[in-house]
């Protein structure tokens, strides 16, 4: 199993980011919240928002390092097709990389079964 996380895998243009705001579901967790869109590529993509309001430099970086490793981990387990932008909720600095990605795990699944796929 290869736990790269390459170019394919990002969300990095403005534009794509600005999909979110107008269509996307919101899945929201213990720890994160997730915007989906569907895309039309065989693979899941990953944006993360981190804005200032979240705490200093350290803590935002922090927070996208861990989300970055549990997407990795996760991904393979992942539905096809879907683009993801993870934002964190208020309490998420106390999170460790395996609670964020229980959390997408749970997130996503039940997803995946509301969708009835």
């Amino acid at each position: 199993m290869k736990y790269s996380f390459s170019k394919l895998f990002r969300l990095r243009k403005r534009y794509q980011f600005q999909k979110f705001t107008h269509s996307s579901k919101r899945l929201i967790g213990r720890w994160i919240t997730i915007e989906i869109l569907p895309n039309p590529l065989q693979m899941t993509r990953l944006g993360i928002t981190v804005t200032k309001r979240y705490g200093k430099a350290h803590d935002r970086n922090r927070f996208k390092r861990i989300t970055r490793e549990a997407f990795r981990y996760c991904q393979s387990s992942l539905p096809l097709g879907q683009d993801l932008n993870v934002k964190p909720r208020v309490n998420a600095k106390q999170a460790t990389s395996l609670d964020i990605y229980m959390d997408l795990i749970k997130l996503l699944s039940t997803n995946h079964h509301e969708r009835g796929t």
